[in-house]
Order: C-alpha cells, then sequence, then structure tokens
C-alpha cells in the first residue's frame, strides 16, 4: 500500500509540472523598428509579432526602448489601443502593456509601439543618430530601418554596414536585417547625417565615386595631366576667335568633379574661402575636395592665398579672361 501512495505521489509531481515548464512558451516571429527623423523631431515604431505556442495566461508583454519616450502609444492589428505604461531609466524607458483578452494557445498577435523621442541624436560636426538595442525575447527576423526625411543629407557612415539603402519619394532609409536574434543580444545601430547644410547638401551612398588605384600612379597622373593640358591649350586656341570664355572652355574638358568645383569658384565671382567652398560641394566629403584642388593647383587652373586661419580659393590666370 505505501509502495502504490509513493509511486501515486511521483506520477503527480510529474503532471503537475508540465503546465510549469510551458509558461514560458511563446514565440516573437519578428520585429520591426523604423525611425522617423524629420527635421524638427524624431518619432520610432516597434511592430512585434506574437505566437502563443503554450503559454496559458499570456496577456501582457515589457521591454526597454532606447530614449525618453514621449506620447506614447500602444496598439493591436486592428488598430485598438491597449492598455500600457512606461518609467524612464537612465536612458532608456521601461515599456509594459497589455492585450485586450489574453491569448490563447495558437493565437497570433500583432502589437505597434509608437513613440516620440528627442535624446536619439548627438549634435557634433555632423548629426550623430544611434538606436541601441537589446533584444527582449528571441527574435525569429528583425529589420532596423532609419528614415531620413528628403532633404537631410545622409552621409556614407554607418555601423554596422547597412543591408541596403532605398531612396523614395519623400524619405531616403538605411536599413539592416538580422535573423535569429536571441533574447539579450545587443546590437546597436548607427548613421550620420549633415542637417546644417541640408539644403546644399545630399549625398547618395550608391552615386559616390569610385576611386581605383592605378598600377602605376605616378605615370598615371603624369599622361593624364599632359592630355588635358594640351587639350585645354588646343581648345583655347581654337575658340578664342567665337568668342568663349576661357572658363567655359575649361568646364567642357575637364572630369566633372575639377569641373563642378570651377564653376562654384566662378559663379562666387572667381574667388571664395575654403570654408565656403566646401558648403556649397553636393558630391564629396572634406579629404575628395583637398584631392582635386591640389591637383588643380599643380595645373595652375586655380590658386590659393592663405589669409588668417582660412584660405582663400582663386581662378587661375589661364582662366582669366
Amino acid at each position: 500500500m505505501k509502495k502504490i501512495i509513493v509511486l501515486l505521489i511521483i506520477i503527480f509531481s510529474i503532471f503537475s509540472q508540465i503546465p510549469i515548464l510551458g509558461q514560458e512558451d511563446f514565440a516573437c516571429m519578428g520585429c520591426t523598428i523604423d525611425v522617423e527623423v524629420a527635421e524638427n523631431s524624431e518619432h520610432v515604431t516597434l511592430r512585434m509579432i506574437f505566437l502563443n505556442l503554450g503559454l496559458p495566461d499570456f496577456n501582457g508583454f515589457s521591454l526597454y526602448v532606447p530614449g525618453k519616450v514621449n506620447n506614447l502609444k500602444v496598439l493591436d492589428e486592428a488598430g485598438n489601443i491597449l492598455e500600457s505604461s512606461s518609467s524612464p531609466i537612465g536612458k532608456e524607458t521601461f515599456v509594459k502593456f497589455y492585450f485586450a483578452n489574453s491569448i490563447k494557445l495558437g493565437e497570433k498577435i500583432i502589437v505597434r509601439i509608437d513613440y516620440d523621442v528627442n535624446d536619439l541624436i548627438n549634435k557634433g560636426e555632423y548629426y550623430s543618430l544611434s538606436f541601441p538595442f537589446e533584444s527582449p525575447c528571441d527574435i525569429r527576423y528583425l529589420k532596423m530601418s532609419f528614415n531620413f526625411e528628403k532633404g537631410i543629407p545622409v552621409l556614407p557612415e554607418f555601423d554596422p554596414m547597412p543591408s541596403r539603402v532605398e531612396h523614395g519619394d519623400n524619405k531616403v532609409s538605411v536599413v539592416w536585417y538580422k535573423e535569429d536574434v536571441k533574447e539579450g543580444e545587443k546590437y546597436s545601430f548607427n548613421a550620420n547625417y549633415d542637417e546644417k547644410y541640408a539644403a546644399l547638401r545630399q549625398i547618395k551612398i550608391e552615386d559616390l565615386p569610385k576611386e581605383e588605384t592605378p598600377s602605376n600612379p605616378a605615370m598615371y597622373i603624369l599622361m593624364s595631366t599632359a592630355i588635358i593640358f594640351f587639350g585645354l591649350i588646343a581648345i583655347l586656341l581654337i575658340t578664342r576667335k567665337k568668342g568663349y570664355k576661357k572658363i567655359e572652355v575649361a568646364l567642357t574638358v575637364l572630369e566633372p568633379r575639377e569641373s563642378k568645383i570651377l564653376k562654384i569658384i566662378s559663379d562666387n565671382g572667381g574667388s571664395m574661402t575654403q570654408a565656403k567652398l566646401y558648403e556649397q560641394t553636393t558630391f564629396f566629403s572634406k579629404p575628395t575636395l583637398s584631392r582635386v584642388l591640389d591637383k588643380l593647383l599643380q595645373r595652375k587652373l586655380i590658386e590659393k592665398e592663405e589669409k588668417g586661419r582660412t584660405n582663400i580659393i582663386k581662378l587661375g590666370e589661364k582662366l582669366r579672361d
């Protein structure tokens, strides 16, 4: 009799553990994060897909999101507003929300979390956007997207390198993808942009010039310089009788980047500061600008004059009418 009682107790305790082992049995099938960056505001949208695989009372969820949350709103896929709360903790905010009804076994639900934030961006020489992410659960598919309003110039500086960059009618999107993200895994998505000169600069990643290193750089430079120099002289001699300006001729024979720089200098009366020239340069960075200016100086197509802490860039004597 005692053996039977002991056996029944063992069997009962084994079966009583089954619901307990299943209490964490749910899946986060996907998570999409969109950070919308406008000239004067930032907005974050998280979309999470939950699937109940065995949790007896799955009625809510909580997670940490970066930044100080304002105007928090949590909705289900039907657009119903869910009960939610938020508490700032350091540079993060703890967000908790509750489903309208407990999610039954096998049932799937999509939740959308919307909030405004104003402390994801650091302002230095450029604007730096950083979104740290710590996975609140196992996520099968994660998509992270920075969406910049049209007119905000995105710089080619990303960490990590994005999966792709999309150009739409009203925005530029920098997108990353991750698969099989484990609970507690941490990532930081970073991008830079330059809002200060938004009206003047907009860099498209796929249009950046690719600089190839020639097999014999010295010979390549010498030949290129000679061809351009003699070609320029020939065209000047041929077209002088037709009344063309020297600068107009130069703009037709030089490579596009050199031509654009000379056009900007010419449009500014033939003389401007190097800092102002960079502000009006829409197609490459400061180091590239310096390299192109050095080439133009070697050919004496421009002149550089130091004035205090800045440089004055002028059209060279060859291009003055």
